[in-house]
């Protein structure tokens, strides 16, 4: 009697393993198979650009872009001829000959409401679908989660980071040959911009430069914070932004700095300690791409202007919130 007891029990023990077994199997298959349908539905859709304007606004672009794509577990897909890429060719999305296939006319187009702020229904479109973005998205806002991957990304070509550190190497050496001041010595980039944001329909629209106020204002932030400063003023080939330059930004430790090429400007401007910017989105990734103290110019737009309603109220979508704001 008690060896068919221990018979039955073990009997019962297997069934009961069996059981578990066989339900373990169904549960694995069905999550095997729910795994499949999702992959089966959820098939990969592209995020295309539309590039358009100076290299500012192409970097913005491409970095909210990403930040979307990534975000709705989309690709974003770039021509291999797009101007960009010339200028960062590390850029980590796919590239194509030829976009028409994804891009062409049956994709799905999205807009924005303000270019300069941050807006929660601009990345609520159908991510099931491919898409192209024909908007500005100058917030960091979009892409913030992955500024180490676009830091990473905006690397210039060897040649321009090259010429970018001689002309540091050129002007500094020669303040410091002059001055003889070496130690803890500051170097504080200004980017200057004007020509285009004077033409008739920019004002009219509420663009603004910058006075001479605003420019010492920020020179005696960084002469306060900073023993020893050096201040490389960059501006563009412009007649009138070169002259006011010369009428308006001067002093013993300020030096003018030849135009060279865009590239090789901006690339400079980030290796500077830190930086002066004025307006416009070159300025901008200048200093973004420097990442060190940033001083910008607060009344970029006219009050109650077409300019103002693009950004948020506080135009903190556009300036991170660690950056100075003076006026």
């Amino acid at each position: 009697m008690r060896i068919l007891k221990q018979f039955s029990s073990r009997k019962a023990i297997y069934s009961v393993i069996s059981v578990c077994v066989f339900f373990i199997t169904v549960v694995s298959v069905f999550v095997i198979n729910q795994s499949m349908i999702v992959l089966f539905f959820d098939q990969p859709t592209y995020l295309c650009p539309y590039f358009r304007g100076g290299l500012g606004n192409l970097m913005f672009m491409y970095a909210s872009l990403y930040g979307i794509a990534k975000t709705k577990r989309m690709i974003l897909v770039l021509g291999k001829k797009d101007h960009i890429n010339t200028v960062f060719p590390n850029l980590d999305v796919l590239k194509m000959n030829n976009t028409s296939s994804v891009c062409g006319i049956n994709v799905q187009v999205v807009g924005e409401k303000r270019p300069c702020a941050y807006d929660i229904e601009t990345i609520s479109f159908n991510r099931r679908r491919n898409s192209q973005h024909r908007s500005y998205l100058q917030s960091w806002k979009y892409f913030d989660k992955f500024e180490s991957e676009i830091r990473k990304q905006f690397a210039f070509t060897q040649e321009v980071q090259m010429q970018a550190q001689s002309v540091i190497n050129k002007y500094t050496s020669s303040y410091i040959k002059q001055k003889g001041i070496s130690e803890n010595l500051q170097i504080i980039g200004i980017h200057l911009r004007r020509g285009d944001y004077l033409k008739d329909y920019n004002i009219k629209y509420g663009y603004q430069t910058v006075n001479k106020e605003y420019i010492e204002k920020a020179l005696k932030y960084y002469r306060t914070k900073f023993k020893n400063c050096l201040f490389l003023v960059f501006t563009g080939h412009s007649k009138d932004a070169v002259k006011w330059r010369a009428d308006n930004i001067n002093g013993s430790d300020v030096i003018h700095v030849e135009a060279n090429s865009r590239n090789v400007d901006m690339c400079a401007l980030s290796k500077c300690n830190h930086t002066i910017i004025t307006v416009g989105s070159f300025g901008w990734w200048a200093a973004w791409l420097n990442n060190g103290n940033t001083v910008y110019f607060k009344d970029v737009a006219r009050p109650n202007s077409s300019l103002r309603s693009d950004f948020s109220d506080d135009m903190k979508d556009f300036f991170p919130p660690n950056w100075i704001g003076l006026s």
